[in-house]
């Protein structure tokens, strides 16, 4: 029956999906033809205001839209091909293959469920201790693999502690509901820690010209503070209960040539990303180190034949890097055509006088709950060249207000369909909706708050 239901949703989206794309041409032309602007501020809200839409509503494939970018800005003048085109090219994209082809290395020989497999051991058998160490390694791992890749690796270690609850099949279903609701919500915030953690990171930087260090700097205490915090929340929601488990082996698991060689590529990478500032003078390069160093991982991964051009096209998200470059293309068209000083002049009206505080938690609030129905990636694609004009009317940053609204889009917490990860363990059918939305609404509030009051009060 549920099956039934599924495919007759589908088809029911299918048939609405015209629709749909007809709504957001009609509104997209209503806009280009009543904005009191000039021609090509017009066109430029008229394409931000259509491209936005099919975000939302999904009436064609994300990335699809993304491609519409350059291709009608091209069209209506608004920015010439190759320049429109070279967005796709953007150094934070490399940077961004730089991460996948470490993914890869990592899952072809195995060592990301070695090192969870180990940490589970570390537990001795306490189900609480073995909780904490698997969701505190999903954070670690989502800082430089994808976050539903992490998800989906880890998902099978945390059902077998499900099912070793004091000898019995099952546990208690709060129990349950903690972690796996944990084990999804570390991954999301564990991504918040790196440019090639969560997309939106990718935009702020390709936008602001941030290193990898310096985003290290702004985010990784973020993710000190809401990870703990996520745990305190949910376990006073759940309450959950914990108890002996038997300790997972992993025998099938051999040391090789191959494994030394991922490790040290790994290790090396991350330290020239985070020493960047140092290094990058050094060997003589002014712009783009970090691009640099994720290039040369590539080479040397496929160069010392720890990974094949298969495994790295296997595990290389390239509809995640085209949607980085039309994301980046609806900033450049948004500046280029006035429409974002053209917004920017609008949202600053209705909110000048009010305290700068309320200003930046209700946008942390507004991207926090619109992340929860459409793409992170799509929403910082839409809002960080929208606001960043904002930004600089308050007297803030737009780094810092980029950078807020990048961590906000990774805080959807409610619903099944905001992010990969609540998918995943949705889909495991021990962790109801409403439980879900319950916690994710308590997690919500909890993150708009920190968030508000760290870009206010630290940044």
């Amino acid at each position: 029956m549920t099956l039934i239901r599924k495919v007759q949703g589908g088809q029911c989206l299918q048939k609405m999906a015209p629709w749909r794309f007809v709504f957001c041409i009609a509104v997209g032309i209503i806009v280009w033809y009543t904005v009191p602007a000039s021609v090509e501020t017009r066109l430029g809200l008229g394409l931000f205001v259509f491209i936005g839409l099919l975000w939302i509503t999904q009436a064609l494939h994300l990335v699809v839209t993304a491609l519409l970018v350059p291709l009608l800005a091209a069209i209506l003048g608004l920015m010439p091909v190759k320049e429109g085109l070279s967005s796709f090219a953007n150094p934070t994209i490399f940077l961004f293959m730089g991460g996948f082809a470490l993914a890869a290395a990592l899952a072809t020989h195995g060592l990301d469920r070695a090192l969870a497999l180990f940490m589970l051991r570390l537990s001795k058998g306490q189900q609480l201790r073995a909780v904490l160490l698997l969701c505190g390694l999903t954070a670690l791992l989502s800082m430089w693999m994808s976050n539903t890749a992490t998800v989906a690796m880890m998902l099978p270690l945390a059902l077998g502690l499900l099912a070793q609850h004091d000898g019995a099949n099952t546990c208690h279903p709060r129990t349950q509901a903690f972690i796996l609701l944990a084990l999804a919500y570390s991954a999301s915030i564990g991504g918040m820690g790196t440019i090639v953690g969560s997309p939106p990171n990718a935009i702020v930087a390709a936008y602001g010209g941030i290193t990898f260090a310096q985003w290290m700097a702004l985010a990784v205490p973020v993710v000190a503070l809401l990870w703990p915090l996520m745990l305190l929340v949910l376990w006073l929601i759940l309450r959950p209960e914990f108890s002996q488990v038997s300790v997972l082996s992993n025998e099938g698991f051999k040391w090789s040539q191959a494994k030394t060689k991922a490790v040290a590529i790994f290790l090396l990478t991350v330290f020239a990303w985070i020493m960047g500032g140092w290094l990058a003078p050094l060997i003589g390069i002014s712009a783009d180190f970090d691009t640099v160093v994720a290039l040369a991982a590539i080479v040397a991964l496929a160069g010392f034949r720890v990974v094949s051009w298969s495994d790295l096209q296997k595990h290389m998200q390239w509809g995640v890097l085209l949607l980085f470059g039309g994301g980046i293309a609806l900033g450049q068209v948004m500046a280029a055509s006035g429409a974002s000083a053209y917004l920017a002049e609008i949202v600053l009206g209705n909110i000048l006088g009010l305290p700068v505080w309320l200003i930046i938690t209700v946008i942390v609030a507004c991207v926090v709950f619109l992340t929860e129905f459409v793409s992170n990636t799509a929403s910082a694609a839409l809002l960080v060249p929208l606001l960043a004009p904002v930004a600089v009317a308050m007297d803030l940053q737009p780094l810092y207000l980029g950078a807020a609204i990048a961590l906000s889009a990774s805080c959807a917490f409610m619903l099944p369909v905001a992010t990969p990860p609540n998918a995943l363990v949705f889909a495991t059918d021990r962790v109801p909706q409403p439980t879900m939305m319950r916690c994710g609404f308590a997690l919500n509030l909890m993150c708009i708050a920190v968030l508000a009051s760290i870009v206010y009060l630290w940044w």
